[in-house]
Parts: structure tokens; sequence; C-alpha cells
């Protein structure tokens, strides 16, 4: 493949994050910590053709460290940050959509974790 093509599919992918996102939108998961605690760790499996979404709710000032693991796995959070493994923000009161899906799609299911920590 040419850098051309490789940009180009890349590009592509991108833009249609936030369609899945919106696709998705009816089912977004509420991450919710346990009373004392300051994270969640969600397990999952990413099918190869949608994208999963979450969203957490914090307060303006709290630091926010998101994290995700396993194989060709990212995560984007609209109005922020696009395809990452992991990021670190300063956060608003607000709820965030979190959406996690395959970098690039194979042919089988991916499992992952999605760390979330807010202090």
């Amino acid at each position: 493949m040419t850098t051309r093509k490789i940009i180009i599919f890349i590009l592509a992918f991108i833009l249609s994050i936030p369609v899945v996102t919106t696709a998705q939108a009816e089912k977004c998961e509420t991450i919710r910590f346990q009373r004392g605690h300051s994270s969640a760790a969600v397990e999952g499996v990413a099918p190869p053709d949608s994208a999963l979404c979450y969203q957490i709710t914090t307060a303006a000032g709290q630091t926010a460290d998101i994290a995700i693991s396993g194989v060709n796995m990212m995560f984007s959070i609209a109005g922020v940050i696009e395809v990452q493994d992991k990021y670190r923000f300063t956060t608003e009161k607000r709820t965030y959509r979190i959406t996690v899906g395959q970098l690039m799609r194979s042919v089988t299911d991916e499992p992952f974790t999605l760390t979330i920590a807010i202090e």
C-alpha cells in the first residue's frame, strides 16, 4: 500500500466514527463507580462491524484517566479526542460519551478492558 492509500484509509475510518457514535447513542451504557471508588474497569468484546458506547458524568475540574487494553482496540471521546489507547484530561461538568471499537477492523470480535479513573 502506498502512503497516500494508507492516509486515505485512516481518514475514512476517523470520519466514520461520528456516524457509528450516533448510531450507538441509543445504546450508550452509563459507567458508575462503586461507592468509595474513583475508578472502574469495563470488560467487553468489540465486534468488527460496529462500536460500543459508554458514558460517564463528571464534575468540573476533575482529572480523568481513560485507557483501553486489548489487541487492535481504541476509544474516542465525543468532542474531546479521537482514536486513542490512553488519554488524560481535565473534565467539565458534563456527560462524556466514550466510543470503543477496533482500530483496524478484523474478521473476529476483540476482547478489551476499558479503565476509567476520575480524581
